[in-house]
């Protein structure tokens, strides 16, 4: 008889609080290694952000919470036991989003860690006012400018690690260079978040392999079936016939704090994590792809990224987060 975990990963209950159960994971788990340690959360103020957040904190980490709403980032630092280090930025504009970075760098901190946990998913198409759908913004284009722009601080603290919230989603859709930023057909909120949590995997592939040499760490992750605020409001129907079996913030968040914190993650980069074990990346092979796809995303990125990467970045001087919560 196959394993129990074999069992879950066949079937869409792995996604589920059931799934979570069954293979026994902490969510309490403590990793007192990383004390010390400074990660940046992107999204820190509500959902798997907010519990990742936590949970980072109260293991002795200095979080660097990255989130729109400046009242939203307060009360997260003060109702957070542990260092707090917020960061008010819109993460769908990529000249705030290069601004933090330089800010960041200039005041000298270190980064041992990003997870890239902001996402954002509309039932309507939105052009920024740079020119970029939102969802390709947010959840694709925007997690680029700020991890390039904050390379140097990666590399300085090696060995870093950098962490992709992608989605289940991402199952049902092949990546679509050509159409990432859902311009051509009717729109689809659904597939245009389902096309760039793809890309965030392939992404994460790429990066894995780029950054080796640096001593970076890299994986894309799938944290589950959330009962979080972004399903409640995009996705009603979905949540009212499995509510009974969604996973609660924190257990959501674990695979991101896991890899992050845990020794026993170090030898998974570049892959698919979900419940703290590489998973795979395709159910269909309708939604595999080449090499050249691949790449052609890349350069994709590369280039909506130009104007917003520093060209000369320098390495920050440490500086004492403990004065700055």
């Amino acid at each position: 008889m196959a394993p129990i975990d074999t069992i879950l990963d066949k079937s869409l209950l792995g996604f589920t609080n059931l799934g979570i159960l069954a293979r026994a994971i902490d969510v309490n788990e403590e990793f007192p290694d990383v004390s010390g340690s400074r990660v940046m959360v992107t999204g820190a103020t509500a959902g798997i952000g907010r519990a990742t957040t936590r949970r980072l904190a109260t293991n002795g980490v200095v979080v660097h919470a990255v989130g729109r709403s400046q009242e939203k980032l307060d009360v997260l630092a003060a109702e957070t036991k542990g260092t707090v280090v917020t960061h008010c930025t819109d993460l769908s504009n990529m000249k705030e989003i290069a601004h933090l970075a330089t800010k960041f760098k200039g005041e000298g901190y270190r980064l041992d860690g990003i997870a890239n946990n902001v996402g954002v998913m509309t039932h309507k198409r939105i052009v920024t006012g740079e020119g970029f759908e939102l969802s390709y913004a947010v959840n694709l284009l925007g997690q680029y400018v700020l991890v390039m722009n904050l390379l140097p601080a990666l590399i300085a603290s090696e060995p870093s690690r950098i962490v992709m919230v992608s989605s289940g989603g991402m199952y049902s859709q092949p990546l679509s260079v050509e159409n990432i930023q859902s311009s051509e057909g009717e729109y689809d909120g659904t597939a245009a978040y389902a096309r760039t949590k793809r890309g965030q995997v392939v992404l994460a592939e790429h990066w894995a392999r780029a950054f080796a040499a640096d001593g970076i760490r890299v994986n894309s992750m799938h944290p589950g079936w959330v009962d979080t605020e972004g399903v409640r409001d995009a996705l009603p129907t979905f949540r009212r016939f499995t509510r009974p079996l969604l996973r609660n913030e924190e257990q959501g968040a674990d695979s991101i704090v896991w890899l992050i914190a845990s020794g026993d993650s170090e030898s998974h980069t570049g892959q698919f994590i979900h419940d703290r074990k590489p998973r795979e990346t395709h159910r269909m092979n309708r939604t595999k792809i080449s090499n050249d796809t691949s790449d052609d995303l890349i350069a994709k990125l590369a280039a909506d990224a130009a104007p917003y990467l520093a060209e000369n970045p320098e390495e920050p001087e440490e500086v004492d987060d403990a004065t700055n919560h």
